[in-house]
């Protein structure tokens, strides 16, 4: 099987159920500085680092975008795309794009997500 490896936040998630769909690797708690913080965004992060299968990637994908909180995002990866998804979008790209990259980085800018957190 073929297998994809993704991170998300615990507390971006509007709909926790979603995480029934992958197999949860490792959660760890992240306290985060305040100068790395929006307005909207609590101090202690969970970091849930998941992987599933790739034949349901689009699908899982879809459903952790509809999940996800408004001005938040996660990512999973393969071994040559990235997959960067918000709140009802989601971006493919190869990972060697540079240019697909910038262009997802400011998108999450253009919503409200700092800069220094779209570090992916």
């Amino acid at each position: 099987m073929k297998k994809f490896k993704g991170l998300l936040l615990k507390e971006s998630l509007q709909n926790p159920e979603v995480l029934k769909l992958v197999k949860i690797i490792k959660q760890e708690k992240w306290d985060i500085p305040e100068k790395r913080l929006a307005n909207f965004q609590p101090k202690i992060w969970t970091a849930v680092t998941f992987e599933g299968d790739v034949k349901y990637i689009k699908e899982i994908s879809k459903k952790l975008s509809e999940a996800i909180k408004p001005k938040w995002y996660l990512n999973i990866g393969t071994p040559d795309k990235e997959i960067v998804i918000f709140k009802n979008k989601i971006f493919e790209y190869k990972k060697e794009d540079k240019i697909k990259k910038e262009e997802v980085k400011k998108y999450g800018e253009s919503i409200g997500i700092p800069k220094c957190q779209m570090d992916y």
